[in-house]
């Protein structure tokens, strides 16, 4: 059978610009993984070409064992459906990063001047009579001019944070149905929805390495085939990861999500240890002016100044076991603020999220409706009976995830 092609799809995930000044362009799927149609994977299999090596975790969404990462990447979860991109956290500290720069920028042009000066006239030569207001006309307008050269980077890093924007608003996340056990995925350029069953998407890690003048490098890539039978082709969805623990991660999320149920640290296992109610601010899936109180409250709790023994005296603390509360950590967030512009970085994301993503089409919205529970497609004999073999191996035998995949049957 022909193999189809397809773009591989980019997110704009938690707003990292490492694309910044690159052109969107086609990659063709032979580029980053194997024919996984003529060339049909298994789970668990490990297929090598030169120095790439990939690891597939389905067809036939397994368990795997591992924990559970990527709370960043998902957009929205229910319990219905969960989405894998569209979210705009991680803006908060790109628009920080930019309000330093321009902070360094303006210190540059006139605070270094202005202590260049005063270091001049207090501390010159005895003999030789500066004026203060003279001198530091002359040396404000060097600095000045110097500090417009900067103007450039932080041009190029406001054209990063505003064309993500842009993506991110025409850009359409991937929705995972747990209730039909279906992926929906809809084409940005096309808006054509693809729906394809669950068990049927394959799901790899791939890792490559290269030798540059600083030494080795190690790429480490989380992908998802889904295979779009009408069209003979196969859309390709490529997310870079730090590492492959992030990639086995986001898809143990996925899937302990489509298969027990399972929310991805939502809410963080912290705050249940912890005994603390989150706020409906604080259960927000995204970010804008709603964080800054949060990241208050945070700091204060860290402070100890929101314990139960507001009013105490120092003695009365002492008896009851509170520690003594701290100020510095609400201090030191309030100067980061102040350095950062204080609620622009919000006012930003708040835009960005605002601004947000496509609407999903009639059609995505009526399947991603909830459905009766006695409607609720089941997961395949063929699943079950792995599940139970994988879990066998790996819980029991401690077996790997390969090694429990061929003990199960699905590679040799």
């Amino acid at each position: 059978m022909r193999s189809g092609t397809s773009p591989a799809m980019k997110w704009p995930l938690t707003m990292l610009f490492n694309n910044l000044f690159k052109r969107k362009h086609d990659t063709s799927p032979e580029q980053s993984v194997e024919d996984i149609r003529s060339q049909r994977p298994r789970a668990g299999e490990i297929r090598r070409r030169g120095l790439n090596e990939t690891l597939f975790l389905s067809p036939l969404p397994v368990f795997t064992g591992q924990v559970q990462m990527g709370r960043r990447n998902f957009s929205q979860m229910n319990d219905t459906f969960l989405e894998l991109g569209g979210s705009n956290v991680g803006t908060v500290d790109v628009a920080k990063r930019l309000a330093f720069g321009v902070l360094l920028m303006l210190c540059t042009a006139f605070v270094v001047p202005l202590l260049i000066s005063l270091k001049f006239v207090f501390f010159s030569s005895s003999g030789i009579e500066r004026q203060f207001f003279n001198t530091l006309g002359d040396i404000t307008s060097v600095f000045a001019l110097g500090s417009l050269l900067s103007i450039i980077p932080l041009g190029g890093y406001v054209y990063g944070m505003l064309r993500n924007v842009r993506i991110a608003a025409r850009s359409y996340p991937v929705r995972f149905n747990r209730q039909r056990r279906e992926v929906c995925y809809v084409n940005d350029e096309t808006q054509r929805v693809l729906i394809v069953p669950w068990e049927n998407v394959v799901a790899w890690v791939a890792n490559s390495q290269g030798v540059s003048s600083y030494g080795a490098l190690r790429d480490y890539t989380f992908g998802m085939g889904l295979e779009d039978e009408e069209q003979d082709t196969v859309q390709f969805l490529l997310l870079a990861q730090p590492s492959d623990a992030h990639a086995l991660g986001m898809w143990t999320a996925i899937r302990n999500y489509m298969e027990e149920g399972e929310w991805v640290d939502t809410p963080s296992p912290w705050i249940k240890l912890l005994g603390l109610t989150l706020s409906e601010d604080e259960l927000k899936p995204y970010e804008g002016l709603h964080t800054f109180d949060i990241e208050r409250r945070s700091a204060r709790f860290m402070g100890g100044l929101d314990s139960g023994a507001v009013g105490l005296t120092r003695a009365e603390r002492e008896r009851f076991g509170y520690s003594k509360p701290n100020r510095w950590p609400l201090r030191l967030w309030y100067l980061r603020r102040i350095l950062t512009f204080w609620k622009l970085p919000y006012i930003f994301a708040e835009w960005s999220h605002r601004k947000g993503r496509p609407e999903m089409p009639e059609q995505v919205k009526a399947w991603s409706r909830p459905i009766p529970p006695e409607q609720w497609a089941k997961p395949s004999a063929a699943l079950k009976k792995a599940n139970a073999v994988m879990k066998d191996a790996m819980g029991k035998k401690g077996m790997t995830f390969v090694q429990a995949c061929k003990a199960a049957g699905l590679h040799r």
